[in-house]
């Protein structure tokens, strides 16, 4: 390499570290986390998690529900074509 090519080379490193954050450091973070900082429960457990149950059991049963029907319209609309999977080819004349 001769020496043009090498100081672009050094500069276009150094600007890659900038770009990229390297040899950069935070000069104040910031306080420290401690648990002071956490929420405090104020509702018995058995309440919440009794709540959030019946929430989630709702969002299951809606969606077993939406997945039967869904999976019984693509039957009822023959989506994944069982029969012509199923039976020998028809003769030319037979198919539609």
């Amino acid at each position: 390499m001769n020496r043009t090519a090498f100081n672009r080379f050094l500069a276009l490193s150094r600007f890659a570290q900038k770009r990229h954050g390297h040899g950069h450091h935070v000069a104040n973070p910031g306080p420290p986390c401690n648990f002071d900082m956490m929420p405090v429960p104020f509702q018995s457990y058995k309440k919440v998690y009794g709540e959030l149950q019946g929430k989630f059991n709702t969002y299951l049963a809606v969606s077993a529900v939406f997945f039967a029907s869904s999976f019984a319209t693509a039957i009822y609309t023959n989506l994944f074509a069982f029969e012509e999977a199923i039976r020998p080819p028809q003769s030319y004349r037979n198919r539609q």
